[in-house]
């Protein structure tokens, strides 16, 4: 009997141990196995989008969603698109989801807005004690062109507009459509008193013109400039064989909560034709004046030239030693300048974000340089062309937008937050070519500590 009991005993222990063995065995086969978690990506129609979707399709465990059925569906973890009309903010999911636009990026990619906030915050600075005057050793009025807001809707005089209108007539004004970008709407104009007079004549009829009409025959001003701004033209551009060109440089807001913001070098964008200060208003010679690469390819020999259009800064570099006798201790002093504008650009603009975790920005931004080579301000581009028509494009674009992706992914990764513990100390961040400008977690911003 005693025997028996042992028996059922020793079996009830060695069936024990062999479950605890089985159970054991699969945890150990659960941990070997690698999950993966299936993301799931929108791609916006245009713009090259296939170069996210390529890269993005690349990675482990990521799918992209159909692109007409997917239009409105929230399903997502990243999203990629052309404007804020094609994302629905208020489903946002912060924190969980991630998107390439800001709800307002508008206070630094509309060319009025961005006036405002750069005027806004200085303004507040020089009303403020001595201790904030060494910020002010650096502002607005060191790159920007001189500009002016106009509303021709409105029939009160602004401020601004009284100042354009005490402006000297010798001067050549740019006029630029507020919210259009490619170069659409544009027009020069050398004769400021006729400028001026047609200002006048159509703010006593602004009720008029918020319906687009009594605009008049042959005019200055379009429907499509009922709000716009005037600026001062650049009139001694620096030159590169005898053309007009402009610079095309990246500033990445990877991050609002916390702001972390970068800065990338990208091409030069040159005219076909040579620069001549002749017949600025007539339509046909915009080629020699508007480097912006939407209005060259308009060009009838753009096909044929289009690889001479676009520079590499390297290029740019060699040239400027070559046949301009200019060192590249200046040439760092020019790539410093152009950082400083867009660190100053995002210290003004720090408090008007609408922050939120997932949200990033990719700009394109647009320097021009003159023959003392100062650097100018143009504008900031939301939803910069990804094409790559060109040998130089086709070797700079890609890095760009595979190295955005790379650090916006990164810092959203779930094992990653909270985000400022990446920030404390971002050098071992992989961050490519980007270049650091401004970090909230440190307080830091590359104009005070430059100054």
């Amino acid at each position: 009997m005693q025997q028996t009991q042992r028996g059922r005993k020793l079996k009830k222990s060695q069936s024990s141990k062999k479950i605890r063995a089985q159970t054991e065995d699969i945890k150990k086969k659960s941990l070997n196995k690698k999950t993966v978690c299936v993301r799931q990506f929108y791609v916006g129609p245009g713009n090259n989008g296939k170069l996210i979707a390529n890269y993005l399709s690349q990675l482990q465990g990521w799918k992209q969603l159909d692109q007409e059925i997917s239009k409105t569906n929230n399903d997502f973890y990243l999203k990629w698109v052309q404007t804020n009309s094609e994302i629905q903010f208020q489903l946002f999911k912060e924190g969980q989801q991630i998107i390439n636009h800001l709800p307002n990026h508008m206070i630094l990619t509309s060319k009025q807005l961005i006036i405002q906030t750069m005027k806004e915050y200085e303004r507040s600075k020089q009303c403020i004690d001595t201790i904030f005057k060494s910020e002010l050793q650096f502002s607005s009025s060191h790159f920007f062109p001189e500009t002016y807001r106009i509303d021709l809707t409105s029939e009160q005089l602004s401020l601004e507009e009284d100042q354009f209108l005490k402006t000297d007539n010798s001067a050549v004004w740019i006029i630029k459509p507020t919210y259009f970008n490619c170069g659409r709407g544009i027009k020069l104009c050398s004769n400021a008193k006729k400028l001026k007079q047609e200002f006048l004549k159509l703010k006593q009829i602004s009720n008029q013109i918020k319906a687009q009409k009594g605009f008049l025959q042959n005019g200055i001003f379009t429907p499509n400039l009922r709000k716009c701004i005037v600026q001062r033209y650049i009139e001694n551009p620096l030159l590169l064989e005898g053309r007009k060109f402009d610079i095309r440089c990246y500033v990445l807001i990877a991050t609002t909560r916390p702001l972390f913001v970068l800065f990338q070098h990208g091409y030069l964008r040159l005219s076909v034709d040579k620069y001549n200060v002749e017949d600025m208003d007539d339509e046909k010679n915009r080629y020699k004046h508007l480097t912006n690469a939407a209005i060259q390819k308009k060009h009838p020999s753009f096909n044929q030239s289009k690889e001479s259009t676009i520079w590499s800064m390297q290029q740019f570099e060699q040239y400027l030693k070559d046949k301009k006798n200019v060192t590249q201790e200046r040439i760092e002093l020019i790539y410093l300048q152009m950082k400083k504008i867009f660190a100053h650009i995002i210290r003004c603009s720090s408090d008007k974000f609408e922050k939120r975790i997932g949200t990033f920005e990719l700009m394109g931004c647009d320097i021009m340089i003159d023959t003392n080579l100062k650097v100018y301000l143009i504008e900031m581009n939301t939803n910069p062309a990804l094409f790559l028509d060109t040998t130089t494009q086709a070797a700079v674009i890609p890095p760009v937008i595979h190295q955005t992706l790379d650090l916006v992914i990164y810092l959203n990764e779930e094992r990653n937050k909270p985000i400022e513990k990446n920030l404390q100390n971002y050098s071992k961040l992989k961050l490519g070519n980007w270049e650091v400008i401004h970090n909230e977690v440190t307080n830091y911003n590359l104009v005070t500590q430059s100054n």
